[in-house]
């Protein structure tokens, strides 16, 4: 009812029960529907932020990958960088390339299984990143152990021609090769087995290799002499010298001085004779001299 304050007549409006009903049920399933739709209002946005950040994340990713594809493509070609000189230096001191016998795969063929397999989806750049890292797992510790290899190889190699004599023992003139002569003091045909090299007396003798002194010592014939053992085989003999500058049982290097020239045991004038014994067998000292 609707009381006016003045004298108008009075209003009265009837509503039946069951449109306040009716309303009451509109009002609360409107409320409902307002309810659900706020949550999936906010559950949309945030599955939208959600996926522009990782939207934005993928961009990052796929950036870094590709850096990544780029960084394993470098070290790609710094392993056949290393693989190629490896090889060269197996050349330069005539050793055969490490792992020459088992026949390791190279980095030409897995150029060319890279473009045999079938790219995974449409990235490429994933493909090229795993294929790179798999060849370097693989790579790496064989190029390392190739490496390691070499390494012995030349040192090994720098040992050897440590010990294979490759310089004059003296600086003079060759009086006498190798070979069949006749004798100074005979007068006969003799096989002289090294090379004599005149000079004046006391020019200092050389040791023409590293090794160990096995004879210092006065030798009927050659007078004092030296003999130098370098392994591998070799023996060099330096002989009718004036006097010693080592003794039994030292080691000397490529260079050093071990002695002086002179005219001792059966000599006709002040000289050197050197011989070099490869495996016991005198062979001729030329093939060893620059």
């Amino acid at each position: 009812m609707i009381i006016p304050h003045t004298e108008e007549s009075i209003i009265s409006i009837r509503i039946p029960l069951y449109l306040l009903q009716i309303l009451s049920v509109i009002l609360l399933i409107g409320l409902l529907l307002s309810f659900v739709w706020i949550k999936s209002y906010r559950v949309l946005k945030g599955d939208a932020e959600e996926i522009s950040h990782l939207r934005e994340e993928n961009r990052a990713l796929t950036g870094q990958l590709d850096v990544l594809a780029q960084e394993t493509e470098d070290l790609r070609q710094k392993v056949e960088q290393i693989d190629s000189l490896s090889r060269e230096i197996c050349t330069l001191i005539e050793f055969p390339p490490p792992g020459e016998k088992s026949e390791p795969p190279t980095l030409l063929a897995f150029h060319e299984n890279v473009r045999a397999l079938p790219s995974r989806g449409n990235n490429q750049v994933f493909d090229r990143a795993v294929l790179n890292v798999s060849h370097l797992r693989e790579a790496i510790p064989e190029k390392n152990q190739e490496l390691l290899q070499l390494k012995e190889s030349i040192e090994e190699y720098r040992k050897q021609m440590a010990a294979t004599p490759s310089i004059w023992p003296a600086r003079g003139k060759v009086t006498s090769e190798f070979g069949p002569r006749n004798s100074p003091l005979s007068r006969r045909k003799e096989f002289h087995f090294g090379i004599d090299i005149a000079g004046p007396r006391g020019t200092p003798i050389l040791a023409t290799a590293e090794g160990e002194v096995v004879l210092a010592s006065y030798r009927i014939g050659f007078g004092n002499t030296i003999i130098i053992d370098h392994g591998y085989g070799f023996t060099t003999v330096y002989a009718h010298l004036k006097n010693f500058n080592v003794h039994l049982g030292n080691s000397v290097q490529k260079g050093q001085v071990i002695g002086y020239m002179g005219s001792t045991g059966y000599s006709t004038g002040v000289h050197l004779h050197y011989e070099v014994h490869k495996k016991g067998v005198a062979v001729n000292p030329r093939a060893y001299l620059p």
